[in-house]
């Protein structure tokens, strides 16, 4: 079974794909895989940022009874952040370019979601 590290590294094959971090739902980053020339520095704020705004995201769903949210996705001018829960304990948080296929990452993500909840379980 591929280790968080490959999980995550799977991401960034992805044209467009800056980052992606698994995020405890504390705020602070567990695991987090980079492309080239992505700055480091933003990742803690972003992973920080994203547990924050999970819960009302998911407060969103629960009062206009849609269910259980599965994944967030927020576009900006110059990239989309996609913000996922990985059970109850952690969040996947995807950064990326204007460039990116969004289409792909989804399939990626629904992808490996078992598996990122797996690896999750043996940390």
């Amino acid at each position: 079974m591929p280790d968080l590290n490959e999980l995550l590294s799977s991401f960034t094959r992805v044209r467009g794909v800056n980052a992606a971090l698994v995020v405890g739902q504390d705020g602070l980053v567990l695991q987090s895989v980079t492309a080239p020339g992505t700055d480091d520095a933003e990742i803690d704020v972003l992973g920080a940022m994203a547990s924050s705004g999970l819960v009302p995201a998911q407060e969103i769903g629960k009062e206009s009874a849609r269910g259980q949210l599965l994944q967030s996705i927020y576009e900006y001018e110059d990239g989309v952040v996609v913000i996922e829960p990985l059970g109850t304990s952690a969040i996947l948080v995807v950064l990326t370019s204007a460039a990116a296929n969004l289409g792909l990452l989804r399939l990626q993500a629904r992808k490996v979601h078992p598996e990122l909840e797996r690896a999750l379980a043996e940390i």
